[in-house]
C-alpha cells in the first residue's frame, strides 16, 4: 500500500520504478493527454465527497466490511414471481417495410390497463402486476409504461421501500438481460436510460480521420443528420437520438454499428475504397432486409432478428455487407443450456454466378460492349446459368441477385473506381447534372479540382438526396456512361443533362423489350420510383442488361449533340 503524506513522492517512486517530477497542473497540460470519462456520472464527483449522504457507509476497517456488504446487498430489489400478465409486447418496428418514421402507439393503444376510479390509468397497480411478473419483457412493457406515464425518477415504493425509481428498476432489468443475453431488451432498455457507447467520439473520430463523413437516421433530410467533423461525445449522442426520433433501439443500435465501424477502418482500410460517406440508417435498413430476404419473413420479423442479434453475429453481418461478397444468412441451433431467447443465425459465403466485382460494376466491359453487342443475353426471363463452379444455376436462384447489390452498394454508398473525377470532366463539357430536382453546376469545376475531397463531397451530397439506395446505383451506373463522353473529340455537350430522366427513359425501353416477348403479367413496377423491379434486377452488361439500355437513353437524349457519322442506334 502506498504511503499518504510527506513520503509519497519516495513511495510513488519506489512503486513506479522511475524517476517523478512534481510540479502544478497547468505545467503538464501541454504535454498530457486528457479524455473524457462517458462511462462516469457528470455528478460522481459531488456524490463522492457529499458527507449528507443517508443509509450508507464505507468500511474503515476490516470489520466494518461485513456490515457494508450486507447494507449494500441488501437495496437490491427483486423483482421475479411466476405469472405472466400481458399477452402483448411494445410495437415491433419495421425497417423493411416502412422508409417512412415509425411513431411509437400510446401505450394506451397496446395493453389493457387497470383503472382507478376516475378511468385514469392505476400506476399503483402496475407496480403491484409488476412484483407479480417474471418474464423479462414483460417487465420491460409494465416498466415502459411507467417511464412514460410516471417518468424515470417515480418512486415506486416497490416492496414498501423508498427510493426504488422507474430508472432503477429499469438498471436492475438492464442487468438481469445482460445475464440472459436478451441482446434486444438490453438495446431497448439502453434506450430508455439513454445509455452511451464509451468510445462512440473517439470511434467517429477514427472514421473522420480515414475521410470518411457519417449520416445517422433514415433518409432523406432534414431527418438524415450528416456528421463531417469531430463531436463531443453528448452533443454526438444528442445527435443520435434526435435523428432516431422515438426509435430508441434504432438510436442504440446506431452507436453500435459506428463503433463497429471505427474497428474496421482501422484494421481493413480496403473494405471502405470508393466510399466517402457511410450512411448508417441505410446501413442498417440494408441489414433486416437481408435479414428479411434470407430468412423469408416479414419486415417486422426481420427487424426484431435484427434487434435481437448478438454483437458478434451483428458485427459479422456487418462485415459481409461491406466486403461485398455475396453471402447467405440461415437460422441454426443453440445449445440446450442457453438461457437466451435471442436468435441464432450463421453467415456463410456464398459462389459468385460467374460474375466478378469488377463486372458487377458495369463499367469494365461497357466500352467494348458500345462497339460490338455480342454477349449472352441476360434477360429476366432467361433459364439458367453456371456459377463460377459449375453449378446449375436457374432464374428462380438468381431472382433479387443484382437488386440486392445495387441496394447494398446504394446503402454503403460505394462508387466505381474514379467516379469523382470523371464526373469533374463531364461538368467541364455541360452546364451541370440535374439530379432528382438538384443540379450540380458546371461552376464546381472551377472552383475545385478533380481530386479535391471538397468536390467528392460536394457530388456525394446531391446523390444522397435519393433516399431509395437501388436508384441511387442505377443513377450513378447511368452517369458512367456520360461520362464515356467525356473522353470523345466533343468541346460540350448542351446545357443541363437531366440524369433521372435518361434513366427513366432507360427503363422505358427495357419495359418494350420484355412487353414484346409477352412479360407483362410480370412488370410490377416500384411505386416511388417507377423503376420496373426486373430492371433492377438485371445484370448491368449482355444485351438486356441495364447498361445497354442506359447507352441507349443517352444516345436518345443527346442526339442532336453526337457526331453523325451513319451509325444507327439498335
Amino acid at each position: 500500500m502506498m504511503e499518504v503524506g510527506p513520503h509519497a513522492p519516495v513511495s510513488l517512486t519506489q512503486c513506479l520504478l522511475g524517476r517523478v517530477k512534481l510540479g502544478s497542473l497547468s505545467e503538464f497540460l501541454t504535454t498530457s493527454f486528457y479524455t473524457y470519462l462517458t462511462f462516469l456520472d457528470p455528478d460522481c464527483d459531488e456524490k463522492l465527497f457529499d458527507g449528507a449522504s443517508e443509509g450508507s457507509f464505507s468500511p474503515d476497517s476490516d470489520s466494518d466490511l461485513g456490515g457494508y456488504l450486507e447494507d449494500t446487498y441488501n437495496q437490491v430489489v427483486p423483482m421475479a414471481l411466476p405469472t405472466k400478465i400481458l399477452s402483448a409486447h411494445r410495437k415491433s418496428l419495421n425497417l423493411v417495410d416502412s422508409p417512412q418514421p415509425l411513431l411509437k402507439k400510446a401505450p394506451e393503444d397496446d395493453f389493457q390497463f387497470p383503472r382507478d376510479d376516475r378511468g385514469d390509468v392505476d400506476c399503483e397497480k402496475l407496480v403491484e402486476q409488476l412484483k407479480d411478473c417474471s418474464n423479462l419483457q414483460d417487465q420491460a412493457d409494465i416498466l415502459y409504461i411507467l417511464y412514460v406515464m410516471k417518468g424515470p425518477n417515480w418512486d415506486t415504493h416497490l416492496s414498501g421501500q423508498h427510493g426504488v425509481t422507474v430508472h432503477n428498476l429499469l438498471s436492475e432489468l438492464y442487468g438481469k438481460a445482460g445475464l440472459n443475453q436478451e441482446w434486444g431488451l438490453i438495446r431497448y432498455i439502453s434506450g430508455l436510460l439513454r445509455k452511451k457507447v464509451e468510445v462512440l467520439a473517439e470511434a467517429c473520430t477514427d472514421l473522420l480521420s480515414h475521410q470518411k463523413q457519417l449520416t445517422v437516421g433514415l433518409p432523406p433530410e432534414p431527418r438524415e443528420k450528416t456528421i463531417s467533423a469531430p463531436l463531443p461525445p453528448e452533443e454526438l449522442t444528442k445527435l443520435i437520438y434526435e435523428a432516431s426520433g422515438q426509435d430508441i433501439s434504432i438510436a442504440v443500435l446506431t452507436q453500435e454499428i459506428v463503433v463497429y465501424l471505427a474497428m474496421y477502418v482501422r484494421a481493413q482500410p480496403s473494405l471502405f475504397v470508393e466510399m466517402l460517406r457511410l450512411r448508417i440508417g441505410l446501413i442498417i435498413q440494408v441489414m433486416a432486409t437481408e435479414l428479411a430476404r434470407s430468412l423469408n419473413c416479414s419486415g417486422e420479423e426481420a427487424s426484431e432478428s435484427l434487434m435481437n442479434l448478438s454483437p458478434f453475429d451483428m458485427k459479422n453481418l456487418l462485415h459481409h455487407i461491406l466486403s461485398g461478397k455475396e453471402f447467405g444468412v440461415e437460422r441454426s441451433m443453440r445449445p440446450i443450456h442457453s438461457s437466451t431467447s435471442s436468435p441464432a443465425i450463421s453467415i456463410h459465403e456464398v459462389g459468385h454466378t460467374g460474375v466478378t466485382k469488377t463486372e458487377r460494376s458495369g463499367i469494365s466491359r461497357l466500352r467494348s460492349e458500345m462497339k460490338q453487342r455480342s454477349s449472352t443475353p441476360s434477360s429476366p426471363t432467361g433459364t439458367s446459368s453456371s456459377d463460377s463452379g459449375g453449378h446449375h444455376i436457374g432464374w428462380g436462384e438468381r431472382q433479387g441477385q443484382w437488386l440486392r447489390r445495387r441496394r447494398l452498394d446504394g446503402a454503403i454508398n460505394r462508387v466505381p473506381v474514379g467516379f469523382y473525377q470523371k464526373v469533374w470532366k463531364i461538368l467541364q463539357k455541360c452546364h451541370g447534372l440535374s439530379i432528382d430536382g438538384y443540379v450540380l453546376p458546371s461552376s464546381t469545376t472551377r472552383e475545385m479540382t478533380p481530386q479535391e475531397i471538397k468536390f467528392a463531397v460536394h457530388v456525394e451530397s446531391v446523390l444522397n438526396r435519393v433516399p431509395q439506395p437501388e436508384y441511387r446505383q442505377l443513377l450513378v451506373e447511368a452517369i458512367m456512361v456520360l461520362t464515356l463522353l467525356s473522353d470523345t473529340e466533343m468541346n460540350s455537350i448542351g446545357g443541363i443533362i437531366h440524369v433521372d430522366q435518361i434513366v427513366q427513359v432507360a427503363n422505358q425501353l427495357f419495359l418494350q423489350d420484355q412487353m414484346s416477348i409477352g412479360a407483362m403479367d410480370t412488370l410490377e413496377k416500384d411505386q416511388a420510383t417507377g423503376i420496373c423491379h426486373f430492371f433492377y434486377d438485371s445484370a448491368p452488361s449482355g444485351a438486356y442488361g441495364t447498361m445497354t439500355y442506359l447507352t441507349k437513353a443517352v444516345a436518345s437524349h443527346l442526339q442532336e449533340l453526337l457526331p453523325n457519322s451513319g451509325c444507327q442506334m439498335q
